[in-house]
């Protein structure tokens, strides 16, 4: 499955188009700097893959599907 990035993580860079690999675990530690704010919540954090082989660790409040 395809998404864009709303937000840089790590080596990605906002507005890339990366491949979710597998789901990574829970954030439960949002803060109002985050795409999104603050939540009492616990999202999927998802392992992403951009075209460059980069791989990072993101929220899913911080990917938009792609079609």
């Amino acid at each position: 499955m395809k998404a864009r990035l709303l937000t840089d993580a790590g080596d990605i860079s906002e507005g890339a188009v990366v491949e979710i690999a597998s789901k990574a675990g829970a954030n439960d530690a949002r803060t109002d700097d985050d795409v999104g704010g603050r939540s009492i919540t616990d999202e999927p954090v998802y392992e992403v893959t951009d075209s460059e082989g980069h791989t990072e660790m993101v929220d899913t409040r911080d990917l938009q599907a792609e079609p």
